[in-house]
C-alpha cells in the first residue's frame, strides 16, 4: 500500500521541522487529505499509527481533515463542490473547469513543546 511510503515521508518531514524547531516533544500531527488525491484517510490514519512508535516515545496523535473536491468553472467563475466525479458548472453548465481543491495531501500543523534551553 503506497498510504505506508506516504506516512513514512510525513514522519520524516515532521521529524526534519521538529529538528528546525528545535521541538522536544510532539503531540498532535495535522494532515489534509484530498478526497481526490488517491489516498485513504483511514489507511493512512491506520499506517501512521502502526509505525509512529518506532519514532517517537510518547503516542502522537493524527488528526485527518478531508479536502472536499472543488472546481471554478471558466465560463462563469462560479465555485462548485464537485460530486460524483461530474465535472460540470451546476451554474451554467459548462464542462470547462478547473479543480481547485481536493487533490492534494499536506502537513497542516504541529502542536509540539519546544526544547528549553
Amino acid at each position: 500500500m503506497h498510504e505506508r511510503s506516504l506516512v513514512k515521508g510525513l514522519i520524516e518531514q515532521v521529524l526534519e521541522e521538529g529538528r528546525n524547531r528545535r521541538l522536544s516533544q510532539i503531540h498532535e500531527i495535522r494532515i489534509s487529505i484530498g478526497e481526490f488525491s488517491g489516498v485513504e484517510p483511514h489507511l493512512v490514519k491506520s499506517a501512521f499509527d502502526e509505525m509512529a512508535a518506532e519514532y517517537w516515545p510518547t503516542p502522537v496523535q493524527l488528526a485527518i481533515e478531508v479536502i472536499p473536491l472543488s472546481a471554478i468553472c471558466l465560463a462563469c467563475h462560479e465555485n462548485f463542490r464537485v460530486m460524483d466525479f461530474r465535472f460540470i458548472c451546476l451554474k451554467c453548465g459548462s464542462g470547462d473547469v478547473t479543480i481547485t481543491a481536493g487533490e492534494e495531501m499536506q502537513l497542516v500543523s504541529l502542536r509540539a513543546e519546544a526544547t528549553r534551553e
